[in-house]
């Protein structure tokens, strides 16, 4: 049977100030409610030295499939650095910024014999004619 994906929670105690209970509480019951299973949640404040860094290397040792994140201002900007290794999921609002990185072998180039036609439904064309222009 398949475990459920891995998350962790991340938030700077200077974005979230009197709020961080609350905040940590949020990133517990958004990753839940998802399936995931929140392995830590990481706690950086204002004197951490290159704290998105030091998240990339959390999230790499945990092997995190997501980070849960109060807002975007937690991450200071860098919502792009962090994306390129897993998702990111805000609870306010909530939304997702999922990565998209697919193998560079897992389609055929176009042009190539293994391309398939495809009909105009998208779905592969079974005599594996292609359409004339």
């Amino acid at each position: 049977m398949w475990g459920r994906p891995t998350a962790i929670g991340y938030l700077r105690r200077d974005v979230s100030g009197v709020s961080q209970v609350w905040d940590e509480t949020q990133i517990r019951s958004v990753a839940k409610r998802l399936g995931y299973e929140l392995a830590k949640i990481v706690v950086f404040g204002a004197h951490t030295d290159e704290p998105v860094a030091q998240l990339l290397n959390t999230i790499t040792r945990v092997d995190a499939d997501a980070v849960v994140t109060p807002t975007l201002a937690h991450l200071a900007d860098e919502l792009d650095r962090v994306v390129r290794v897993c998702d990111v999921i805000t609870v306010n609002p909530e939304n997702t910024y999922a990565r998209w990185a697919l193998p560079t072998d897992r389609w055929p180039a176009p042009g190539t014999d293994a391309a398939t036609p495809l009909d105009t439904t998208g779905r592969q064309r079974p005599d594996g004619a292609e359409y004339p222009d």
